[in-house]
């Protein structure tokens, strides 16, 4: 009878871990990706969006072609990311993404909004200019 009882306490317990991997999808996914990462998902899917959260100087100096341009200092920054859809993936990105910098502060903020696949890109507009890839002021 108690090797009975243990067991049905038991399966409980496991049938509730074993359930919890699930929770995972919906919580958001971050990944860091290169310039080079970054320029071949955006040939492959015109749908991934870039967020330049640098200043509107910065971006009119120079920005990722299509960039959408939402300045992390802005007093509305949390209004106008909320306005964005959050079902599509974003690569998010300052002047180099460094650490705790506009970018990760940016991130912070879409994740507690509910946006769920961001990309960061490694170094930033800098690196990605740096790299050779291409660059508007339009």
């Amino acid at each position: 009878m108690m090797k009975q009882t243990k067991i049905n306490l038991l399966f409980p317990v496991l049938l509730l871990c074993f359930s919890c991997g699930n929770v995972a999808t919906d919580e958001a996914v971050i990944e860091a990706i290169t310039p080079a990462e970054a320029n071949r998902l955006l040939n492959l899917n015109q749908e991934i969006m870039v967020l330049d959260v640098r200043t509107p100087e910065e971006y009119e100096a120079g920005h990722i072609e299509g960039a959408v341009n939402i300045s992390v200092y802005a007093e509305n920054f949390n209004t106008q990311v909320n306005q964005l859809d959050k079902n599509k993936t974003y690569i998010v990105h300052c002047a180099a993404n460094v650490e705790n910098g506009r970018s990760a502060k940016s991130i912070n903020i879409m994740t507690d909004a509910g946006f769920k696949d961001i990309m960061s890109l490694e170094g930033g507009f800098t690196r990605w200019q740096s790299e050779g890839f291409d660059v508007s002021d339009q």
